[in-house]
């Protein structure tokens, strides 16, 4: 979705999707509908999750700024040493820290108060890369494709999350 003012379409809006692409304008009235909730960090992807009336909001933030954000002042938090294996995380997330700027998180937000009800913080090479909700065995996820970049190059790691809760991770093997 993007903004497109035109001489043809004033005030308009560009949707695409698989099927195709369409074009727009947002009525007067509707325009009151829409709503501003201040994060404090630039929004990268989203995903609703209609079981549990909740979005997936995948953020980033630069770690230098000390302004508050959503995922500062959010007082339910989990970090990606819960998960990651194989490495001494805690070295490897202070060594990476003052390297590393760029933040990303996975906020976990109510539909109707857009209340954050949790933050989960990829390491700081972590970058979330998309996320999608699924449903499983009668329990609702979001999954967050995610990479790891460094100055060597980038890996991937899918990794799932329920309730707000880090479930687990899977290197990905390229099969479904």
């Amino acid at each position: 979705m993007c903004p497109l003012n035109t001489a043809a379409y004033p005030d308009a809006l560009a949707l695409a999707s698989s099927s195709g692409l369409t074009v727009g304008s947002v009525a007067a009235i509707q325009k009151l509908h829409i709503q501003t909730i201040p994060l404090g960090e630039s929004p990268k992807r989203i995903a609703y999750q209609e079981a549990t009336s909740t979005y997936g909001i995948i953020t980033m933030r630069n770690n230098n700024i000390t302004a508050p954000s959503v995922s500062t002042l959010c007082q339910n938090v989990t970090d990606s040493s819960d998960i990651v294996n194989g490495t001494d995380s805690e070295s490897r997330f202070k060594k990476d820290a003052i390297i590393n700027s760029e933040v990303h998180n996975l906020l976990i937000m109510d539909k109707k108060t857009y209340e954050v009800l949790h933050v989960h913080k990829f390491a700081p090479t972590e970058w979330g890369l998309s996320i999608f909700s699924y449903h499983c065995n009668e329990k609702d996820y979001f999954v967050v494709g995610t990479a790891f970049v460094n100055e060597e190059g980038s890996s991937g790691i899918n990794a799932e999350y329920g309730g707000g809760t880090p479930k687990g991770n899977k290197e990905p093997s390229g099969d479904c």
